[in-house]
């Protein structure tokens, strides 16, 4: 099973063109996505190395509450309860391939979607997802084959102006999840997908105890919050067990705060 971090969704409730707007005030070129039809959203986008951040709205209400995509039903039911991040997804170049490998692990998966959006400029862009079928409070990540090489499909990107270069030399190195019970939610991931020995310890502060396991090239780190005050046991207490940081390498230099979400 070889994957790679290939975005992470950060769900926000206006329009994406404004958090594209947000991050080119930073002095990065985040672009318009496109449309969804078929799912009643729509998204601004983030390239960082070979990854990327997905801003995520709802733009039809009426179609969004009938999807039966489970990432789509994910926003619509969260939202209400704030903005933030709130799936990772992992890319594959061969999904049957690994629906089966999960299939053989035990782990039931829903059948294979076939996902599109229209970009700005009219042209269709297409991709397959994977979810687990248990996925209790949307835990755990989903997965996504683009149909062509990582090499092929970057330097189309590039070609088509879609890349900051300021970013290109960055990557996604670690992302921070809100959990109650770290360990557990470690062990749990590593249950399903290709991850290191978890690495246990406390934070500098002194304020979380936080289990991180390499899968690929980035780090999970899950943060159990030691006392009741702080921004993990915020996510904990407004939005469940979420993601709520994401760590570039090299840093950006500052923190950006987006939607209740921590860029640095």
């Amino acid at each position: 099973m070889n994957l790679t971090l290939d975005h992470i969704v950060h769900f926000i409730k206006g329009e994406p063109a404004a958090a594209a707007e947000k991050w080119r005030d930073y002095g990065y070129m985040a672009i318009p996505g496109g449309s969804h039809e078929n799912w009643g959203t729509y998204n601004s986008l983030l390239y960082i190395g070979h990854s990327y951040l997905e801003f995520l709205s709802i733009e039809k209400n009426d179609i969004a509450s009938r999807t039966d995509n489970p990432l789509i039903k994910q926003l619509f039911e969260e939202i209400p309860n704030g903005e933030g991040i709130g799936q990772i997804c992992f890319r594959t170049n061969n999904i049957e391939k690994l629906q089966a490998e999960l299939t053989e692990k035990g782990i039931e998966t829903l059948p294979i979607f076939d996902g599109s959006r229209k970009r700005g400029d009219g042209s269709i862009l297409s991709w397959k997802m994977l979810f687990i079928k248990k996925n209790h409070d949307y835990k755990y990540p989903f997965f996504i084959d683009w149909g062509m090489e990582d090499d092929k499909r970057f330097e189309e990107l590039r070609q088509l102006g879609l890349i900051d270069e300021k970013l290109g030399n960055k990557k996604i190195s670690a992302v921070y999840i809100a959990s109650h019970d770290c360990e557990k939610s470690a062990s749990g991931w590593q249950d399903i997908l290709p991850a290191s020995k978890a690495d246990v310890y406390i934070s500098s502060d002194g304020k979380e105890k936080r289990a991180s396991i390499l899968i690929g090239s980035v780090n999970m780190i899950f943060c159990q919050p030691l006392s009741g005050v702080g921004r993990t046991s915020e996510v904990l207490l407004k939005r469940g067990e979420k993601p709520f940081a994401v760590q570039l390498a090299p840093g950006l230099g500052k923190e950006i705060s987006l939607y209740n979400g921590l860029y640095f």
